[in-house]
């Protein structure tokens, strides 16, 4: 599962199940999507965080949790099904919030209020199951960096990913797909960064996925690759190894006081 401050972790994808004409409404009212679920995401993170902070002598995660969980943030949240249609019933009723005070159509209206209800009904499940936390968070990775120069590849579409790993084989969520057309004679090394600053901390390594078609990524190395290192694809061409993951699993769930639920 993705962590809450990765980027992208709701998109206008995730909000297409729900109304699926919502680009073509979006297009009509010039209403920007991703403003509205950067608004959403950004009130339910404050929700979230005066929870967590109220939750802090009950945390098992340090010694002294109300101040770690001061400087951790929302960094060591997971994305769990409940929380993230939280964030997309949010990023919806304010949607149709601005296309009712746009057009004053009653329809509009009555979908914001359709949709809050939902939302309130999301924070509510999330407030009985708990945050999922993770004690050694993994960001998901930006996107790769690739390198190309002569060599004996040929001609080729290829598409890579990465995702970090930390000391236990917990992996991040993987990094966004990023795709190039080789020339004949090529060669491509891979990056996860410039250099090895900038790592999460609880990274030993990184794992490379990659795929002559997009969505079909595998795992290309059969050991982490040390941080700060490069990949190089074979001559052989990718491997099929296993798919990506979704991202970490959390370590445990942490219920929230209803005392924080409104407001």
């Amino acid at each position: 599962m993705a962590l809450f401050t990765d980027p992208g972790v709701i998109t206008l994808d995730h909000l297409l199940p729900y109304e699926g004409t919502l680009a073509q409404l979006a297009a009509a009212h010039n209403i920007n999507v991703d403003t509205k679920i950067s608004l959403a995401t950004s009130e339910i993170g404050e929700r979230i965080r005066l929870w967590l902070l109220a939750q802090c002598p009950y945390e098992p995660m340090w010694f002294n949790p109300w101040l770690n969980r001061r400087l951790l943030g929302l960094d060591s949240v997971v994305i769990t099904p409940s929380l993230e249609r939280w964030l997309c019933m949010q990023s919806l009723s304010k949607f149709f919030a601005e296309a009712y005070n746009l057009q004053l159509n009653t329809r509009f209206q009555a979908k914001r209020a359709e949709y809050q209800q939902e939302a309130d009904k999301s924070a509510e499940t999330v407030f009985r199951a708990g945050l999922g936390i993770v004690f050694n968070p993994l960001p998901r990775p930006p996107m790769p960096l690739l390198s190309v120069e002569a060599g004996s590849l040929p001609a080729q579409s290829i598409y890579i990913q990465t995702t970090w790993v930390d000391s236990k084989g917990n992996e991040s969520a993987p990094s966004p797909e990023t795709g190039f057309i080789l020339g004949d004679g090529s060669s491509v090394t891979v990056a996860i960064l410039p250099n090895s600053e900038g790592a999460p901390r609880a990274a030993v390594g990184w794992n490379v996925y990659g795929s002559i078609n997009p969505g079909t990524l595998t795992k290309q190395n059969n050991v982490p690759l040390p941080i700060g290192s490069t990949w190089q694809m074979p001559a052989s061409g990718f491997l099929y190894g296993t798919s990506p993951g979704t991202g970490q699993q959390p370590d445990y769930y942490l219920p929230l006081s209803r005392q924080l639920q409104r407001g």
